[in-house]
């Protein structure tokens, strides 16, 4: 059973979206099907929180220099 769904998009995700339509003859409600269906596999998948994943990001960006120097 399928349901009505309402969403925002950038214009930019939109372009593209129509473009990926486009050029793949796909529906663009398939095409956001397809990546849902991606998205949740990749979580499931994913052993690494997106909390745990920014700490990470934040502390390599914090350290650059030193992780800049350790690497030469």
């Amino acid at each position: 059973m399928q349901i009505k769904y309402s969403t925002k998009l950038g214009q930019k995700q939109v372009k593209i979206l129509k473009q990926l339509s486009e050029q793949t003859r796909v529906p663009q409600a398939k095409l956001l099907e397809e990546a849902i269906a991606l998205l949740e596999a990749q979580y499931a998948n994913d052993v690494i929180t997106p909390q745990f994943r920014r700490l990470v990001d934040s502390s390599i960006v914090r350290h650059k220099p030193l992780l800049k120097r350790l690497a030469e």
